[in-house]
């Protein structure tokens, strides 16, 4: 079904400001339906909040434990509540560190998961802050460098830094491909792009069922295939894991848990280092002229990190109104009645 777009930032709203803060509850639902615009119908970020939402509405705890509280870092036990619903709180308390010390970390677990990374380093490029998310949760899916089963989840990372105009935004994952695509390729019958995973004994294959096992572990090739991508997987681990004061993957149990997954959130503060304006126009000047690189065969523009999210988002709010599945649109209703 098809629902206004104000409509839903209004249930969202209402929902929100029923657990947390009005000020909060608006900042939460400007991110998550930004996001949803942008990543919409790849992903479900309503679905998400909707979850979200639903976490803190039962839930009869709803303090947060903060474990270390220093000059640039914080530590919040989240109490197995959805984090979402504390993106302001988080987002304030980098900023105001960062701004006196340029840069701060909030480090996080015991929470309910974050699906999306895109809205907590988006936030804080709108406050002149390049945003930098990691999260180590996911079912393992991800194969060592020479390994032949899973170990990590797809260790997801996303920054965004300001522009002149719209932030440069990227949001991925350590693997080659998303958990999903193998999960729908599995299902499907559909083959696997070349070079995304490798079997059970660490031969290189396009065959989903191959790939993943009957227990839900799957063997996706980390970005780029090789060590390099391994590598970086490896980081995010670490600075995800023990750091936070959560479990590395090899101490997880097996499928979905997200009490056990942890998550480190950074800014830096630019006008620390150099004039935000300058920083801001120069950034800008590089991306247009990047843009206007002559295209590679086959692609029909040369794009920046972003692009295609600001295109969806834009149409989309120029139509007014976006598709809905009933039950995310009824319990969202519901929720906010």
């Amino acid at each position: 079904m098809n629902v206004p777009i104000e409509v839903i930032e209004k249930q969202l709203k209402a929902a929100a400001a029923k657990v947390v803060s009005e000020e909060e509850a608006a900042y939460f639902a400007d991110l998550v339906l930004e996001t949803h615009l942008r990543k919409a119908p790849r992903m479900n970020p309503l679905a998400d909040a909707v979850e979200d939402l639903k976490v803190w509405a039962k839930a009869e705890d709803r303090e947060l434990k903060v474990e270390v509280d220093r000059e640039s870092v914080l530590l919040v036990d989240f109490n197995r509540l959805a984090p979402s619903l504390k993106i302001k709180y988080i987002h304030d308390e980098l900023e105001r560190r960062a701004r006196r010390n340029g840069m701060a970390a909030v480090g996080f677990r015991n929470s309910s998961a974050i699906i999306t990374l895109n809205p907590w380093s988006e936030g804080l490029a709108r406050r002149d802050l390049i945003g930098i998310t990691m999260f180590n949760g996911g079912t393992r899916c991800l194969v060592p460098f020479g390994g032949t089963r899973g170990v990590f989840g797809t260790l997801p990372l996303a920054y965004a830094a300001p522009t002149s105009d719209k932030p440069i935004i990227l949001d991925m994952a350590m693997s080659e491909i998303p958990f999903f695509q193998i999960k729908n390729s599995k299902e499907g019958g559909v083959s696997l792009p070349p070079g995304t995973a490798v079997d059970r004994r660490g031969r290189p294959t396009t065959d989903a069922a191959a790939a993943l096992g009957d227990d839900g572990v799957a063997n996706l090739l980390p970005i780029g295939g090789g060590f390099k991508g391994y590598g970086l997987a490896m980081l995010i681990e670490i600075l995800t894991g023990s750091l936070v004061r959560s479990l590395l993957s090899t101490r997880q149990t097996p499928g979905w848990n997200p009490p056990e997954y942890g998550a480190l959130v950074c800014a830096v503060d630019i006008a620390s280092f150099t004039d935000p304006d300058r920083f801001k126009k120069e950034l800008s000047k590089m991306c247009a002229e990047i843009r206007r690189q002559s295209p590679a065969e086959g692609r029909s523009a040369v794009v920046i990190p972003g692009d295609r999210g600001h295109r969806k988002a834009a149409a989309a709010r120029e139509v007014g109104e976006i598709e809905l599945k009933v039950s995310v649109a009824e319990e969202l209703q519901k929720l906010a009645s």
